[in-house]
């Protein structure tokens, strides 16, 4: 019985100091810390910064981050120095005058102790507001030392995942009611869709689903089909096809071509695959370079059979252009089959050449050699 008391409270205890861990404030220096419960984050910033106000304030909260490689920090280094952090505000960390470069600003102290095992599992939005309004907006990972110049940092506490999305999305609807937007409301916008592509959390995705598809903005819904792709996964990867398969617009439908081409997702290959049918010679074009590039050696010989019997030039130079860059020179077999045979395409056999020729391979060295003893 004992046992099972002594076993539960360090459970306890443990989830505790998680939870402790998640909702205190990351590693700030330079700066006024002031930490606030919030529940619903536009009051917070509303008063971190009065509209009536010129001064500068930063509102900052976590939320759960999506797996993966997220190494949301910068590196900086000189002849002396190398250091890990972020500076808040932007501008040059080191100054270089005749050749040599020197710390322009006061270095970030890195952290000392052990390394946390959960750090760099959440992500930070940071809101610099002035006057009621956020003029920007960024991201780091919770395990990145950041410098706040000087400035107040509001950090907030108790701030749901869902609620965190919910205000990110609401940025996108500032600025002026027609179909365009201020510079400056653009870049947020964009930023707070990142940010929300970071989320863990499942409103990340239909709130995403909706800025692409409806969002008046067209940089802002490429934006956002770009994260769909990029972070979301299999759901991101059918939303831009569904996307796709009502699109008219020529550029339109390239975007959501090139946005489905950053996809690691398995599903994003038979997409890909499908589009190169497309009626749209450039939908075809940027189709099969990704399709060659997601799915590897294996899809070579389906790319190439499409690209043979293709009528455009820029589809068949694409197929074999995406064949030169697959990585550790995998793809140069191919590319020889291309140049030597006779009864390839023109088009294809001199960009295979061309392709070689960037190549380091022996293979492809042995190969240019051959045509210079011609």
């Amino acid at each position: 019985m004992r046992r099972t008391a002594f076993i539960l409270s360090l459970a306890v205890a443990a989830a505790a100091s998680s939870l402790s861990a998640q909702q205190a404030a990351p590693q700030i220096q330079n700066g006024k810390i002031e930490t606030r419960r919030a529940a619903a984050i536009d009051r917070e910033i509303a008063a971190a910064s009065p509209t009536n106000s010129s001064d500068p304030a930063w509102v900052a909260w976590r939320a759960p981050m999506v797996a993966g490689d997220r190494d949301m920090c910068s590196w900086y280094s000189d002849r002396f120095t190398t250091m890990r952090g972020m500076y808040m505000d932007e501008g040059s960390v080191f100054v270089t005058t005749n050749g040599v470069s020197e710390p322009q600003r006061q270095p970030i102290a890195q952290p000392k102790g052990p390394i946390p095992l959960e750090g760099g599992t959440n992500l930070v939005i940071l809101a610099r507001v002035i006057g009621g309004r956020v003029e920007r907006l960024r991201t780091v990972g919770d395990d990145c030392p950041m410098d706040a110049g000087g400035r107040t940092v509001v950090w907030l506490e108790g701030v749901t995942p869902a609620e965190s999305v919910r205000f990110l999305a609401s940025l996108g609807d500032v600025g002026p009611t027609d179909r365009t937007m201020y510079e400056n409301d653009r870049t947020v916008a964009q930023s707070a869709v990142r940010a929300i592509g970071y989320h863990q959390d499942a409103a990340a995705d239909a709130a995403l689903d909706r800025i692409a598809t409806n969002h008046r903005d067209a940089n802002v819904r490429r934006q956002a089909a770009s994260t769909l792709t990029s972070m979301r996964g299999a759901h991101g990867v059918a939303t831009v096809v569904r996307l796709l398969s009502s699109a008219t617009n020529t550029e339109d439908r390239r975007s959501l071509t090139s946005a489905l081409g950053q996809s690691r997702d398995a599903s994003v290959v038979p997409a890909l695959r499908n589009l190169l049918n497309d009626p749209d010679a450039d939908v075809r074009s940027d189709a099969v370079y990704y399709f060659i590039q997601r799915g590897g050696v294996a899809v070579v010989p389906d790319a190439l059979k499409a690209a043979t019997t293709d009528k455009a030039d820029a589809v068949r130079r694409r197929a074999v252009s995406s064949i030169g860059r697959l990585p550790s020179d995998a793809g140069v077999p191919h590319l020889l089959d291309i140049a030597r045979a006779s009864s390839t395409d023109a088009v294809m056999r001199k960009e295979a050449v061309s392709q070689l020729s960037q190549s380091k391979d022996k293979r492809a060295v042995a190969y240019l050699e051959e045509i210079l003893k011609r």
